[in-house]
């Protein structure tokens, strides 16, 4: 089951973030490229070269954002930075949600299959998630900073296997992820709650008492956790990403909320709100949904 469960989660979080990939784009940009751009303030670092900046308006809107991507990008500027995030989601994704569906089997079968309290599933999602962080932050620096640099025209890494070399060779990663890591652990962890931890939940009190098909059952109870995700994670995300595009201006969770909250106001945490709203909850939706569908497909001809 071990490996099931690994497996449905790796096949769900890829699939999601391959379809969801324009809408990460548009929100990572709105969020880190909204403000004035000045080139001493989010690329002083030491593991890569400075970008070629081209002259582009900063992402004062989404529409500003669509149109100048497809413009100087094309299509595929949709989707900088994916090879990235499908590595991202065969590690992190697969920690995040396949170690959930273990630890809450493990949980169930420790108490001869009874069901699991919400306080019992929300400590699952949340050492799925504690454990999961590690392995996303690393992706995410190489994705974020992709999405970022291509606006100026060139991007510090060539690939993900080039980005993961610069940062293992750059002796501020540690000092950077150390920044990061407190906004990508609460990002994780509210996410994982709201998300997978409220769908077990939601299947388990209400499942047994709707007289429907299992697969529209799970479409309900995946949208209404999406909405949960939805409702609580975009503070956190915009927070996780603009100290990953620049640690220089954002040196921990504290400081950024500080300095977003002075400069902007409390909405400068909302920059982007609709499409990042949009892009977690439909992640969250394929995700629940994949993971049953992938489940079925190993039950019906791997399991043997």
């Amino acid at each position: 089951m071990v490996s099931r469960n690994l497996f449905c989660a790796g096949v769900s979080a890829s699939f999601a973030s391959g379809i969801t990939a324009p809408l990460d784009v548009i929100r990572i940009r709105r969020q880190v490229l909204g403000y004035s751009y000045s080139q001493t303030s989010g690329y002083s670092f030491c593991y890569y070269q400075s970008p070629v900046v081209v002259p582009r308006k900063d992402a004062t809107s989404v529409i500003d954002i669509l149109k100048s991507t497809a413009k100087y990008e094309g299509v595929g500027g949709f989707w900088t930075g994916y090879s990235s995030e499908a590595m991202r989601q065969w590690t992190y994704g697969v920690a995040r949600v396949g170690l959930h569906r273990v630890f809450t089997r493990k949980f169930s079968d420790a108490k001869n299959g009874e069901e699991l309290s919400f306080e019992e599933l929300i400590a699952c999602a949340t050492a799925a998630g504690v454990l999961a962080v590690p392995l996303q932050i690393p992706f995410d620096k190489i994705k974020i900073r992709q999405i970022k640099d291509m606006w100026y025209g060139k991007s510090r890494y060539r690939h993900v296997f080039h980005g993961l070399s610069s940062l293992r060779c750059c002796p501020e990663f540690v000092s950077d992820f150390k920044k990061v890591f407190p906004a990508a652990m609460v990002r994780t962890i509210v996410n994982n709650i709201t998300g997978v931890a409220t769908f077990d939940f939601l299947q388990q009190r209400a499942g047994s008492h709707l007289n429907m098909n299992p697969m529209i059952k799970t479409v309900i109870f995946s949208t209404l956790s999406s909405c949960c995700v939805t409702l609580f994670t975009v503070p956190f995300d915009s927070l996780r990403n603009r100290i990953i595009a620049s640690p220089n201006k954002y040196t921990g969770l504290t400081m950024a909320f500080l300095k977003i909250a002075r400069d902007e106001g409390l909405f400068g945490l909302y920059r982007g709100a609709s499409i990042t709203a949009g892009a977690n909850w439909l992640h969250n939706f394929i995700i629940l949904n994949m993971f049953e569908m992938a489940g079925s497909f190993w039950d019906r001809f791997l399991i043997s």
